[in-house]
């Protein structure tokens, strides 16, 4: 058996260590040696057996698939176990708090000087274009197909390995794992900015890289394209936005999902909003929604407040407003025919008993389902007298803790309208709509009124 060797070297036989095989060139990154996969396994790591594959299964001279094979095998070394020569990991529960921190931050470095071994390896790799050799018609396929990475993680890959052939300072600070992959991204943006400035200023870029939280670099290294490069800065800045988007769909739940991405004004005027109303201040002791449930009631509150508030432009006449159609079954408490929202969406009882409490009613003759016999004139099952009657009263959301003003709140039937409760001031209370829907739900009791 042979170790792989360079172009224009001559093969040398592996070394064998009991039964770890040690794998190298003179002159190449496999010198260091590829020893067992585990700890005291006795068994090849990764990397050996793919640089021993590359070694018996040679490409053309045999130079490119080595490189290739090299590549792959610093990819597998990430993903298998650190090495530990102390043992420190035989026993993590035996191990001290300060001992396992360091522990981990140890590994972290050495995931990340992998990573950087890598980006070298890959850097090479374009530089030949070895690839070519393989049947690939790019690096970021080569890296896709033999590494098993996504083209869109591939070519994030490729990318940095080609930086850092000219980035020296970056390129160490990675092998030496002092920084991660995140600040390289935003290193390499900075160098392909402004190149000139940039060699003159890499050293001291990746000293702040190495002293400051991903956060704080970033910040620094979008400072710095300003003044390096205002042009280039702008061109990125209008980039950003033109990403903005928003897709809405519907679930085969009955869900509705949203997934956006804001520039930064509009990101910050949503998180502002939502701030204000899903923030621990807003939270009571009663209140068990996670995090991400308090945002998204806050979301629709915002949506809520800016169609209740007369703002919003008129479409045929009338503004924008929830129209829920129900037949008389569902209003009474039976079963339903019929019982839909928005745009045809099924609505569920609990939902329905909730927006009929606080609602404008509009009752319909119908023959079959198209045609409209007769139409009654619209009521609310609460006035706008009876809501300045409760908003004296309770003062706004019943819930302790809760805060929210009046305006933000629904008239609750106590005894449900549906079930033939009186639409009077004694039946009813205010509550916001987070805390209406947990009622209806039964995840809330209301507070005993005094």
């Amino acid at each position: 058996m042979f170790a792989p060797c360079l172009k224009g070297e001559e093969p040398r036989p592996a070394e064998r260590e009991g039964d770890v095989v040690r794998v190298g060139a003179a002159g190449h990154p496999g010198s260091r040696g590829c020893t067992g996969g585990g700890r005291n396994s006795g068994e090849p790591s990764l990397t050996a057996i793919w640089l021993l594959w590359c070694a018996v299964c040679p490409f053309g001279d045999g130079s490119g698939s080595v490189v290739a094979g090299w590549y792959v095998g610093c990819m597998l070394e990430m993903l298998a176990p650190v090495s530990d020569p102390a043992g420190l990991s035989d026993d993590l529960g035996g191990l001290s708090d300060d001992e396992l921190g360091d522990w981990y931050v140890e590994c972290r470095r050495r995931e990340r000087a992998a990573a950087a071994e890598a980006a070298a390896v890959l850097g090479e790799i374009t530089r030949r274009g070895s690839f070519f050799r393989d049947g690939f018609l790019s690096a970021t396929a080569f890296v896709a197909h033999r590494a098993g990475d996504s083209f869109q993680t591939a070519a994030g890959l490729v990318r940095i390995g080609r930086a850092l052939r000219v980035m020296p300072h970056t390129a160490a600070a990675y092998a030496e794992g002092e920084i991660d992959t995140v600040r390289v991204r935003r290193l390499i943006d900075a160098q392909q900015a402004a190149p000139e400035r940039f060699t003159v200023d890499e050293v001291l870029l990746v000293e702040r890289a190495c002293d400051q939280d991903a956060a704080s670099f970033t910040e620094t290294v979008e400072l710095w394209r300003q003044q390096a490069a205002p042009a280039s800065a702008r061109v990125g800045e209008r980039e950003r936005f033109e990403r903005r988007n928003l897709s809405i769909t519907e679930t085969f739940e009955g869900m509705i999902r949203l997934q956006a991405e804001l520039d930064q004004v509009s990101g910050e005027t949503v998180i502002a909003a939502i701030g204000a109303l899903a923030g621990p201040a807003n939270r009571d002791g009663g209140d068990g929604r996670t995090p991400t449930q308090r945002r998204v009631d806050a979301l629709a509150e915002v949506c809520r407040y800016y169609l209740d508030g007369g703002v919003a432009p008129t479409r045929n006449g009338h503004r924008p407003h929830l129209s829920v159609i129900v037949d008389l079954d569902g209003l009474t408490g039976g079963t339903p025919t019929r019982s839909q929202i928005g745009q045809r969406r099924p609505l569920g009882a609990t939902a329905r008993e909730m927006l009929v409490c606080d609602a404008t009613v509009c009752g319909m003759v119908m023959s079959g389902a198209n045609q409209i016999l007769a139409m009654n004139r619209q009521a609310r099952t609460a006035t706008p007298s009876q809501h300045r009657a409760l908003a004296i009263r309770d003062q706004g959301c019943v819930i302790e803790g809760c805060g929210r003003p009046p305006e933000w709140c629904d008239a609750h039937h106590l005894v449900p309208w549906t079930h033939g409760g009186l639409t009077d001031i004694d039946n009813m209370t205010l509550l916001c709509r987070p805390h209406h829907q947990m009622i209806h739900h039964g995840m809330l009791q209301l507070p005993q009124r005094e």
